[in-house]
């Protein structure tokens, strides 16, 4: 099963609502959406979508970074006001950094009911309650316990192995766009092939965008495409950055996109690549020189890396 990690930020939600159709299997893919917006609707609205298809979401209940860091009870209010529509695929889901995470998930956990109905939690680091957290998941209806790859070794051990999920951030992000070019066809990841193999249930990561935070953004000097494939000749995810070639001012993105676009288009063809939703949409914006803004572009890329990694589990 695969956990993509995706920040709630507009076309992020918009992704999974235009996979649910493709349709998204809900045995094999459960997004973990981390909220990052004052005002939920978005998330509300991708529920929705996604609960035609019984698709679940992992809805982090007390989020690192954004605007609701600190603001849990906003998000459990939420969840509760879902459930009572009948919006029902939810997950609540805890970030375990430290020790004060711990004693929030016992404590909204019994609250709320969770330690009953089901959650689930995301290791990103060894906590000093690790033996209470670990007695706490075993007596307790923990659903997932996906733990980030640096602390693997450290943390698998202490919890349910059928419960065991892995979460990686393949994506070397550069310093700015044009950098792409010195690497533009890098290994992405294996997980996918073999995560079965290593006694994990489920493997996440972030897709094509990393797990660096940044709150909105300037205008790039290049615009870059990035894409993942299945390398032809073994089992490995590969991914290929589509760089602009005229990358000295901030001007004509509309050009410079249409620019890294044909790369694109002609990396497609030349690999005989499967034509996913995102490719078609690729392929289309191409034919008709069209510039759907920078924002349209991450989304197909993030749909092109979750449709790509169904097709492969």
């Amino acid at each position: 099963m695969y956990f993509p990690y995706l920040r709630g930020k507009q076309f992020e939600l918009i992704a999974l609502r235009e996979l649910a159709a493709l349709p998204l299997n809900p045995n094999k893919i459960i997004p973990i959406v981390e909220p990052v917006k004052i005002g939920l609707k978005s998330i509300s609205t991708a529920l929705k979508v996604l609960k035609q298809f019984e698709v679940k979401i992992q809805l982090i209940v007390n989020p690192k970074v954004g605007q609701l860091v600190g603001k849990t009870d906003e998000i459990i209010t939420f969840i509760s006001e879902q459930i009572a529509q009948g919006i029902d695929n939810i997950i609540p889901t805890f970030l375990i950094e430290g020790d004060s995470d711990v004693v929030l998930l016992q404590n909204v956990a019994q609250d709320q009911g969770f330690d009953k109905t089901g959650y689930a939690l995301i290791h990103m680091a060894p906590v000093r309650k690790l033996e209470e957290l670990s007695k706490y998941s075993q007596d307790t209806t923990c659903l997932y316990n996906t733990i980030h790859i640096n602390h693997v070794f450290a943390l698998r051990r202490k919890f349910r192995v059928e419960t065991l999920g892995i979460l990686g951030d393949y994506f070397r992000k550069q310093r700015v766009n044009a950098d792409y070019a010195n690497d533009l066809d890098e290994s992405f990841s294996s997980d996918c092939f073999y995560y079965r193999n290593e006694g994990f249930a489920v493997f996440s990561d972030y897709q094509s965008i990393g797990d660096s935070w940044i709150e909105g953004g300037m205008l790039p000097k290049a615009v870059v495409i990035h894409l993942t494939y299945r390398d032809p000749g073994q089992d490995e995810i590969r991914i290929h950055h589509f760089v602009s070639n005229t990358n000295d001012d901030t001007l004509d993105v509309a050009g410079k996109f249409y620019e890294a676009l044909t790369k694109l288009v002609n990396f497609c063809n030349q690999l005989e690549l499967k034509d996913s939703l995102a490719i078609k949409s690729f392929r289309d914006l191409h034919a008709r020189e069209a510039f759907p803004g920078l924002g349209v572009v991450k989304k197909l890329s993030i749909m092109h890396h979750i449709e790509l990694i169904q097709g492969l589990i």
